[in-house]
């Protein structure tokens, strides 16, 4: 049973080391305009439950995915209400890859 409850946060860990190592990488890129395709629940029983956000870019309809980890299911719920479809969304865009792109976070 205990290697049920620790992949979770093993999970969790992992999932945040890479949202951290995107932003990083991406966060000299300039910033534009975006908005909310779908944000949703995603509940997993190995490596934990995570939010997914689709965004776009308005100019190009480029696309991305970010998969937000949670520990807690409420809090999974309020950034989903939060990120509702077509609400506004700061985006960084690659600007030698219009393709690449990751959004701001609301750490």
């Amino acid at each position: 049973m205990g290697g049920f409850v620790i992949d979770v946060y093993i999970g969790f860990l992992v999932r945040w080391i890479v949202i951290l190592w995107r932003n990083a990488a991406s966060c000299k890129w300039p910033i534009v305009a975006g908005s909310v395709v779908h944000c949703h629940f995603e509940e997993h029983g190995y490596g934990g439950d995570y939010v997914v956000l689709q965004y776009k870019v308005e100019w190009e309809r480029f696309e991305g995915v970010l998969k937000k980890p949670f520990i807690y299911e409420n809090y999974a719920e309020a950034y989903t209400r939060h990120h509702p479809a077509d609400s506004q969304l700061r985006i960084h865009v690659d600007p030698k890859d219009p393709t690449r792109s990751f959004p701001v976070l609301d750490l």
